[in-house]
């Protein structure tokens, strides 16, 4: 393994000393259950460590040196305890072990259980893997392989490269080989500090780096650790001068939501050190801001004020006096255009109004003589006289139904005056009962057919009547589906009351008018063309304002919102501005160019936008506003996250995820995971995320866990 150069970061990094991680605090099982004898030395008044274990602690099986527990109590070398700890409630599933005995969730159980160490009862075939019987079992002392600094130091895994076996694989077999290796974590049993806490010091003593801080009368001690602590047991040194925690809290922010970074907690032994290595603080505070954006930007026409125009029938172009770049006003002749549909229409269109004209005289005739009708029902009743009915009915059109009931109304009275006249003789016994019947019945028949006529004639003129306002409203309906035809065609009223008053051939003559007003930015047509119905003859728009299209990176969305003000310059135009507001933001993102699609109005009051201009839009984030700010140099990342080093106690740090937002004079704005008022590393924060990530810096490799 190369040596390595530390830089000066680095260098001042040696103020610090060997970081170690303390697990996430949990609450604190009450201890109800724990057990106050079996062994001297337990601290009954503690409601974690000894004196809460549900399982006695005794020494009689001996002291596991690997867990730092008796043997009595140890689930790791004895599975079949677990399920008694997790019986009385006694475990803490998220590293394994019972909440009694994990340091991961408090450190000081550790010193707890420590306690009850006699130092000289380990078990025979503990004493066998110590051929000295000291504590200098494990160590470099104890290592199969040569621990020479030949080959440097490696600062990621505080032993010589000549023994590390997470930067050199091929080590591995051999100190497999001569019965030193830890399967549980990995790594040599003489290097394994989370078994052994105390062989870390041993090991450091070596580190060359540490040596020249002791010459130079260093008085933070010579045990300097580089990159993060091992996993699993926390490490706790009192020399320490800053050391990494694990703390509960719940992610926030929009960064990677794997990320574990606000878990962490960055402590020093002493707010001296805090001074010496350079980190300043500064309280979270809002700050007037102007911020902007510069994109490129390209002008369009605005969208909804276009109008193609078609002619909407086929036929050929005869005339074209509308040309590009002419304002028109809503009416105006664009083009004439022959069409024979047109003709076809027109023609249909004065016939049907032929057809109503003959409607219109029928259904008044009828009328005339249904009113006459009933004038003479009126009148000609059976009661009365001949020469009245005669005389009021003299100027009543009624035609042949007036003839008929006059003629039943004198057999009526005819047959009244015969039956009289029997009824005289019969009286007089003058005549036989035979013709006086007859005369009866003659009267009678003639009753009846008097009023059968009279019905009939009221019938048949209602009917005629109700034929005639029928076809009158067929008539009507059909010239107005003729009238709609042409104005689909595209004839105005105007057009459509001159139909029938124009030489024949005009009928197939269709005048082209623009239904807006704007200017004529393109023609597609010429005199003698043939046009069909759906070609975009003329394109008419109203320039007088125009979209701004331009393209945003994904992450300035964050600050993007409706109503921001925009500020346009044309290279080609100097000293002209244009100013208009941001109206739409794509909901999609480009696939090729990962871009997102943003719009703005802008009044064209100079008339000097023209459509495809290409310049630069200027996004006004914030104009003299206050916001959430901290100084760029309080931000860092971790590769997947923005951190910034919140301080929560005159020695305690916490990485927090935020979401950045615009940035202007040296500070940048804050749009999630800060509050006003909190005190932040403005100064040296770097430094604290390089021992959060010094495995990967000080070791040369990349060690990802593959969970992400």
């Amino acid at each position: 393994m190369k040596k390595r150069t530390w830089t000066r970061p680095t260098t001042m990094c040696t103020l610090m000393v060997l970081l170690s991680l303390v697990g996430c605090k949990k609450e604190e099982h009450s201890g109800s259950g724990a057990k106050a004898t079996g062994v001297a030395g337990i601290d009954s008044g503690r409601s974690v460590g000894p004196a809460s274990s549900p399982v006695e602690p005794t020494l009689d099986e001996g002291w596991c040196n690997g867990h730092g527990v008796p043997e009595s109590v140890c689930t790791r070398c004895n599975a079949s305890l677990v399920s008694r700890f997790k019986q009385a409630g006694d475990w803490c599933a998220e590293h394994g072990l019972p909440e009694s005995q994990c340091t991961i969730c408090d450190s000081e159980v550790e010193a707890q259980w420590a306690k009850l160490n006699p130092g000289d009862v380990t078990p025979p075939e503990s004493r066998s893997a110590d051929p000295e019987g000291a504590s200098g079992t494990f160590g470099p002392e104890a290592s199969p392989g040569e621990p020479s600094l030949d080959e440097g130091w490696c600062n990621g895994h505080g032993v010589p490269e000549s023994v590390c076996t997470r930067c050199n694989a091929a080590l591995i077999s051999k100190f497999k080989e001569a019965g030193d290796w830890c399967t549980e974590h990995g790594l040599p049993e003489t290097q394994c500090t989370v078994c052994h806490p105390e062989v870390e010091a041993e090991w450091a003593k070596l580190n060359p780096a540490a040596q020249k801080e002791n010459q130079r009368g260093d008085a933070t001690g010579a045990d300097r650790r580089f990159g993060p602590p091992k996993s699993g047991r926390a490490l706790v040194d009192n020399s320490t001068d800053m050391r990494i925690e694990r703390a509960t809290r719940l992610l926030t922010g929009s960064n990677d939501p794997l990320c574990q970074v606000e878990n962490l907690r960055v402590r020093f032994i002493d707010p001296s050190i805090i001074q010496k290595a350079g980190i300043e603080v500064e309280r979270v505070r809002r700050r007037p801001m102007s911020a902007t954006i510069d994109v490129p930007a390209e002008v369009e026409f605005d969208a909804t004020r276009v109008t193609r125009i078609t002619p909407r029938l086929a036929g050929v172009a005869l005339d074209v006096p509308a040309n590009v770049g002419a304002e028109v006003e809503v009416g105006d002749l664009l083009a004439i255009v022959d069409s024979p549909v047109l003709g076809e229409a027109k023609s249909q269109y004065i016939e049907r109004v032929q057809n109503l004209k003959l409607a219109e005289a029928d259904a008044a005739r009828v009328n005339t003589i249904f009113r006459g009708v009933q004038r003479m029902l009126e009148v000609c009743t059976p009661q009365a006289e001949p020469e009245k009915v005669r005389g009021a009915l003299a100027e009543s059109p009624v035609g042949e139904a007036k003839a008929k009931l006059l003629r039943a109304h004198a057999a009526l009275l005819l047959a009244r005056s015969e039956a009289a006249r029997e009824a005289t003789l019969q009286e007089k016994k003058l005549n036989s009962e035979r013709d006086y019947q007859a005369a009866q019945s003659a009267m009678a028949a003639a009753e009846a057919n008097f009023v059968a006529i009279r019905e009939e004639t009221v019938f048949n003129a209602e009917r005629e009547r109700l034929a005639a306002d029928r076809a009158l409203e067929v008539a009507r309906s059909s010239l107005e589906s003729a009238e709609r035809r042409l104005r689909i065609l595209g004839l105005g009223e105007e057009q459509v009351g001159a139909i029938g008053t124009e030489p024949d051939e005009l009928l197939s003559r269709f005048e082209l008018r623009s239904p807006v007003p704007g200017y004529v930015v393109e023609r597609s047509v010429a005199a003698g063309e043939a046009v069909e119905a759906r070609d975009v003859l003329f394109v008419v728009t109203d320039i007088s304002t125009m979209w701004l299209m331009a393209d945003l990176y994904e992450r300035d969305l964050v600050q993007m919102r409706i109503g921001l003000p925009v500020f346009f310059t044309v290279d080609g135009l100097p000293g002209a501005s244009f100013e208009g507001s941001l109206t739409w933001i794509s909901r999609q993102v480009d696939d090729r160019t990962r871009t997102v699609r943003v719009r703005a109005d802008l009044p064209n009051r100079d008339d000097l936008l023209r459509a495809k201009m290409f310049g630069r839009a200027r996004i006004v984030l914030h104009d003299n506003e206050e916001v959430v700010t901290v100084p760029s140099s309080a931000v860092q990342t971790d590769g997947c996250c923005q951190l910034v080093f919140v301080q929560e106690s005159d020695t305690v740090f916490q990485p927090r995820k935020i979401v950045l937002g615009a940035s202007a004079s040296g500070v940048v704005e804050v749009l999630k995971g800060l509050q006003e008022n909190e005190v932040v590393a403005s100064t040296g924060s770097f430094l604290m995320k390089t021992e959060i990530l010094k495995s990967n810096i000080g070791a040369g490799c990349c060690e990802v866990d593959p969970g992400r």
